[in-house]
């Protein structure tokens, strides 16, 4: 069976109220001009790119024990729920492909300014990326979090294939749930 984008926005909605903060986040890759084989080796690149700067900001997290949340994942790692957009055919050059990420389990006496930061840091800094982001806490996005899972998914709406394909829209290699964390909740 293939999911669709429903799908994944129900499975988003179902940790809903662990997510705290949202983040979009730019590469410095395009697609413009490119053949379907290269936009996919430029996602798989992309996706490196997070995983990479994902490992990075975690670390920041816990300056005392940088390696904690790497010894214990499923206590410390943050809640990541993240897709990918613009990993297609484009006729605009100015379109990059990106990241959405939804994100909670992280250290209560980091603001989202300091959020922002390091994720800035990581992205920026250690992996390379382009810096055109966009960071959040959930209670000061101006729409609901019912309303981001579904902006996550948009390219998959509008491309049903989008929602299953291995280079779709789900980044599922860079998602994580903690659930020794969240069932602490």
């Amino acid at each position: 069976m293939n999911y669709n984008a429903k799908d994944i926005s129900n499975f988003f909605n179902e940790y809903q109220m662990y997510i705290t903060h949202i983040i979009v986040a730019h590469t410095n890759i395009h697609t413009y001009g490119l053949p379907d084989a290269a936009i996919e080796r430029k996602a798989v690149e992309a996706k490196s790119s997070l995983r990479h700067a994902m490992s990075c900001f975690t670390k920041l997290l816990y300056p005392q024990k940088p390696n904690l949340p790497f010894y214990k994942p499923y206590l410390f790692q943050p809640l990541r729920l993240v897709t990918m957009e613009g990993a297609k055919q484009t006729n605009d050059p100015s379109q990059t492909i990106h990241f959405n990420i939804s994100m909670g389990n992280l250290p209560p006496q980091f603001s989202t300014t300091h959020i922002e930061i390091f994720f800035r840091h990581a992205w920026v800094t250690k992996a390379g990326q382009k810096n055109d982001i966009y960071c959040e806490a959930v209670s000061e996005v101006p729409c609901n979090s019912d309303k981001w899972a579904v902006y996550a998914v948009k390219e998959a709406r509008q491309n049903k294939s989008k929602a299953w394909d291995t280079n779709g829209i789900w980044d599922a290699e860079n998602c994580w749930i903690p659930h020794e964390a969240l069932a602490a909740y």
